[in-house]
């Protein structure tokens, strides 16, 4: 499944992170990294950026990156 598709308030635990070493690297920082549980808080009105709470703190992603990122239930 990916992070995209995750409905408000439901979380998940990152499986994949499809990006290049640098990008991962810089969400890793922000808490979306392997085996870190996010989750989806909201979306804004045009779908993207969405906001997802991870490492205590909230974090918005753009839609196109969370199309990249696999998560678990």
């Amino acid at each position: 499944m990916l992070l995209s598709e995750l409905k408000d308030f439901q979380s998940g635990v990152i499986s994949s992170l499809n990006f290049d070493v640098g990008f991962s690297r810089r969400l890793g920082e922000m808490g979306f990294s392997r085996g870190s549980r996010v989750k989806r808080i909201c979306a804004s009105p045009f779908g993207s950026p969405i906001l997802f709470e991870a490492l205590d703190g909230n974090v918005a992603v753009r839609k196109c990156d969370a199309e990249r990122i696999e998560v678990t239930l």
